[in-house]
């Protein structure tokens, strides 16, 4: 069996290597060896001389510096390199067989006194530092070798085609190096630039293990490959690995035609097409061989196919496709199926018992994020017993599923968000499977009180029931919990019952949102190994025990929303690997302590927002540079702002875009711990004005809110410097000054509030460059003069510039002066109409100054003939003279009209 493999090295590949060795050592030709390592004859063995000093030349070329090669000595009593450690001779002619110096931790060079070792079939050079230098082109001589492990050597430089004479190998593994293949291959990292690859394997005639993963290779066709389509290069093929590189298109047909081939894997890249079609393309003589099929995490689109053409099929992988339709029936004929994963795509339907009714050697059955139901007898006894389950998102209630209690040996069950709304068996729940590592019930509605739990696996384990409906005081748990999340529920009483768990294995902690009370218990001792602890939304009081600041391991804590009292919790200084803590809304009281940042060196996000601290903030804060949130608001913090705030680094330079708050993972879920890429930090947030509860996208702000305090004095021009800061409010101070005039750097500000402070002068011009600001509130300061013009500060509503009696200019109704037209000497169109605004402002006064005229004068003439009789009589007189004077007029005037007419006639 001859394995290649250019892999990515991972943990799960080393695992795949073992086996390969361990099926070679049994194909291997019976040569009998000895190890240098507990056998009992190696004494009786001497290796040849030329052999000795071959290997002691190879030592000269090593650096150790762990002296792992202390034993190869050139003295009488280490003579016999049979009894050097990682040589293994023949137990009959003593010739060097095998080097197994892998995880030596050597560096240096590759000497060629390797070439001295003529029988050499085994050399395993992996896990060293060899400095990038180059894979020597002497090994292709070594015309024995059947093994090759140069992975993880820090090699680099070109593949050397002399590898291809080694008829022998077997086993080639040069994952995670730098390396070229001849010309323009380069395995692991650069092979999206290649396009011969193959051509260094293609002359290997005992090849049936072909690993290229991870490899980077281009995002081309197989098909498009040269020698891909030519079977008599892969005519002995059993294991194609090609997962997790560029890959498109479709299958090649000739794979269908390799009769030999039993594992195919093709999952991560971006193969695509209507997987029945695909799935048609391997309907060869391979049909009767495949065993295993991996084809996730590709853009498959389409219905599953008929899985029944494959009858030696025993693993199924199309997880995380664009897969939809209903599940086959047929599947259910696959009487050697052990593993089936179709999880994370768009199915739909229902799964009965007739999915299952030959799959007594199932093992594993993945049916998550789907929009399954499943449907059973309730007396329904499967025919096999799983060991892992992941039903997600799964159609499984209301009723808890009885043949779930049927599985023994089950190791992990998921069958989460499940609709659900029983209750728990009680005798099953205290009894739980003996292998189990994880059971999820979360995110269901399952209610009731909860049993103890009396009978617990061996094995570290973990318990997800949060966001369900349970109640009650805390039940017992065994003493080798890992890892318990009972949050968003209705448990009450005291945290005591979880003192019980005192076997030192748990990991993570989450009992948020609940109704626990009273005094926390001192027993933090027990939990050494404890780096996510989350109490939060309780209605826990008194003061933090000292047992808490034993947790080294520490790197989330939250207690906001609780009604603790007391200073600052002094026994913290010693969790200095603490990333996360939130100690909002409780009554805390007394300074914040100047060791924070020598003690708690990691702070990512420090909340301490809603208390009753008081004092100076201490300018040793400013050395937390990994700091992105920081809020200390709602308390009765006074002094001035420290001006250091520039070497928040992480606020200041570009980090890494995510919104995850943590890069990496702390542990893993293989023993039973939770992930950190599982578990997300929440906090609250103050943002645009309103609080939200940040989770998952959390590590995307960048905030400083010290809003609502006592702080005086100017505001650090220093801020400026903080180029990747989303939030700031300062609002609720007695902040003195100008705003920094290089508040316009901030160009990632979404939310800046300075209201109701004493900031004094112009409104800085470069505040018109923050395109992103969608918050602002300047209002009820001392500011004055114009606000500067751009279209982000005049989209706001004037309130957010009110109570600063000298500021002026859009959005406020109030004009500077500087936008009153001056007059002009002819009128424009601009002109008229100010004239005409002029013309009706007189018109105005002119009516009332005629109206009140009229009044006067009719009273003044009324009055006075009221009131004097002799004027009275007199002014009667006068209007009938002047009434017979008109009429007498106009008799005249009509009469010489009308002779006039008519002499016109």
């Amino acid at each position: 069996m001859t394995v290649i493999t250019f892999t990515g090295g991972t943990s799960l590949k080393l695992l795949q290597a073992i086996v390969f060795l361990t099926l070679l050592l049994h194909l291997r030709p019976a040569l009998g060896f000895i190890s240098s390592v507990g056998d009992a004859d190696s004494d009786n063995i001497r290796c040849l001389d030329g052999e000795r000093q071959a290997l002691l030349e190879l030592k000269k070329g090593f650096l150790d510096a762990y002296g792992n090669l202390s034993s190869w000595g050139s003295g009488d009593e280490n003579k016999n390199c049979c009894n050097w450690k990682g040589v293994h001779c023949s137990n009959q002619t003593g010739h060097v067989l095998e080097l197994r110096l892998g995880f030596s931790y050597l560096g240096g060079m590759i000497n060629s006194s390797l070439l001295e070792l003529p029988y050499l079939t085994y050399l395993d050079l992996s896990y060293n530092d060899f400095n990038h230098s180059h894979i020597p082109e002497f090994i292709g001589s070594l015309g024995n070798l059947e093994y090759l492990d140069l992975s993880r050597a820090k090699l680099s430089g070109p593949i050397p085609h002399q590898l291809g004479n080694l008829s022998h190998l077997q086993y080639l593994n040069l994952s995670c190096n730098s390396l070229t293949i001849i010309e323009n291959l380069e395995c692991f990292t650069n092979l999206h630039v290649a396009n011969d690859w193959l051509e260094v394997v293609s002359g290997l005639p005992y090849l049936t293990t072909l690993n290229m993963a991870w490899c980077d290779l281009p995002p081309m066709s197989l098909s498009s490959y040269p020698h891909f389509n030519n079977l008599k290069y892969f005519a002995s093929l059993e294991s194609l690995h090609l997962e997790n590189n560029q890959l498109k298109g479709g299958i090649p047909k000739f794979f269908g035609d390799i009769c030999t081939l039993r594992e195919l894997h093709l999952s991560g890249n971006n193969l695509d097409g209507q997987l029945v079609e695909r799935i048609n393309d391997l309907s060869g003589c391979a049909k009767d061989s495949l065993e295993v099929l991996k084809l996730a995490r590709n853009q498959f689109t389409g219905s599953l196919p008929d899985f029944a053409m494959f009858p030696s099929l025993k693993e199924i992988s199309l997880f995380s496709n664009k897969l939809n339709g209903t599940v086959s029936k047929t599947i259910g004929s696959l009487h050697k199926l052990e593993h089936l994963d179709v999880s994370s795509n768009s199915l739909q339907g229902v799964i009965s018992e007739a999915h299952f009714s030959n799959l007594s050697k199932l093992r594993h059955l993945q049916l998550s994020d789907n929009s399954l139901t499943l449907e059973f007898d309730f007396n329904w006894a499967p025919p096999f017993q799983l060991d892992e389950m992941y039903l997600r998102s799964c159609k499984l209630g209301p009723t808890f599923p009885n043949w779930i209690l049927t599985q023994s040996n089950v190791t992990i069950i998921d069958i989460s968000h499940a609709e659900i709304s029983d209750t728990i068996p009680t005798e099953w729940f205290a009894n739980l499977p003996p292998k189990l590592v994880l059971l999820n019930l979360s995110c269901n509605q399952i209610h009731g009180l909860l049993p103890n739990v009396s009978k617990m696996p061996l094995n570290a384990h973990t318990i997800d029931l949060n966001a369900n409906h349970l109640e009650g005081p805390l039940p017992l748990f065994s003493t080798n919990l890992s890892s318990l999340s009972l949050s968003k529920n209705r448990f009450s009483g005291s945290l005591t019952p979880l003192c019980k768990i005192n076997g030192g294995l748990l990991g993570f902690l989450d009992l948020s949102d609940n109704l626990l009370s009273g005094a926390l218990p001192n027993c933090f001792m027990h939990w050494p190994n404890l780096f996510i602890l989350n109490l939060a939304g309780n209605n826990f009081s008194g003061e933090v025990p000292s047992s808490l600041g034993l947790l080294s391991m520490l790197v989330t804590l939250s207690l906001r929303n609780n009604n603790f009292s007391g200073d600052f919790p002094v026994s913290l200084k010693n969790c200095s690997s603490l990333k996360f803590m939130d100690l909002g809304n409780n009554k805390f009281s007394g300074k914040v302590p100047a060791w924070i940042a020598e003690g708690l060196p990691q702070l990512i996000v420090l909340i301490l927002r809603s208390n009753r601290f008081n004092g100076s903030i201490p300018w040793h804060i400013c050395q937390l540079k990994y700091l992105r949130i920081l809020d200390f608001s709602l308390n009765d913090i006074s002094g001035t702002i420290p001006q250091c705030l520039n070497n928040f680094t992480a606020m200041a330079h570009k980090g890494k875009s995510s919104s995850n708050l943590f890069d990496g993972n702390f542990l893993g879920t293989d023993g039973g711990y939770v992930c950190m890429g599982i578990y997300v930090d929440s906090a609250m947030v103050v943002l645009k004005g309103r609080e939200y509860e940040y989770g998952k996208n959390l590590g995307l702000l960048k905030i400083i809110n010290l809003s609502s305090n006592k702080l005086s004095g100017k505001l650090p021009s220093e801020i400026s410097s903080l180029l990747e800061l989303v939030v700031l409010n300062v609002s609720k101070n007695n902040l003195i000054g100008e705003i920094p005039q290089m508040i316009g750097q901030l160009k990632q500000l979404e939310s800046l509030d300075m209201s109701w402070n004493r900031f004094s002068g112009e409104i800085p011009s470069s505040m018109s460059e923050l395109q992103f600001l969608s918050h602002l509130d300047l209002s009820y300061n001392n500011l004055s003069g114009k606000i500067p013009s751009s279209t982000q500060l005049q989209g706001f509503d004037a309130t957010r510039f009110i109570g600063n009696w000298a500021l002026c200019g859009l959005p406020l109704t109030q004009k500077c002066p500087s936008e009153e037209t001056p007059p002009q000497s002819e009128p424009t169109d601009d002109g008229s109409k100010d004239v005409e605004k002029d013309e009706d402002e007189f018109k105005k006064w002119f009516n009332a100054g005629a109206g009140l005229g009229y009044i006067v004068s009719f009273w003044s003439v009324c009055g006075s003939l009221l009131l004097k009789q002799s004027w009275r009589h007199a002014y009667f007189l006068f209007l009938d003279n002047l009434k017979d004077w008109i009429y007498v007029t106009m008799a005249v005037n009509k009469a010489r009209l009308w002779r006039k007419f008519q002499n016109q006639g």
